[in-house]
C-alpha cells in the first residue's frame, strides 16, 4: 500500500506542474494544479508513514520494482 500511495503521490506532483503550466498558459489561475500538488504530498507523507522502514530516496525506484514486478533492487 506504501508503494502506491508514494508513486501516486509523485506522479499526481509531476502532473500538478505540468497543469500549472497549462493553466498559465491559459491565464487561469492555477487552482487545480494546487489542489493536485496538496494531494500528491498528502499520498506521499502517507505512504512514508505507512511503510515499515526510514524513507529514502532510493526507496521510489525500489517501489516500482516491487509494483511491477522487476528484478533488481
Amino acid at each position: 500500500m506504501s508503494d502506491f500511495l508514494l508513486l501516486g503521490g509523485i506522479a499526481l506532483c509531476i502532473l500538478s506542474v505540468i497543469y500549472a503550466v497549462i493553466q498559465l498558459m491559459r491565464v487561469q489561475p492555477p487552482r487545480a494544479a494546487v489542489i493536485m500538488l496538496i494531494l500528491g504530498i498528502v499520498a506521499m507523507f502517507a505512504g512514508a508513514y505507512l511503510s515499515p522502514q526510514p524513507f529514502t530516496v532510493e526507496e521510489i525506484p525500489a517501489a516500482w520494482s516491487r509494483l511491477t514486478g522487476g528484478g533488481g533492487v
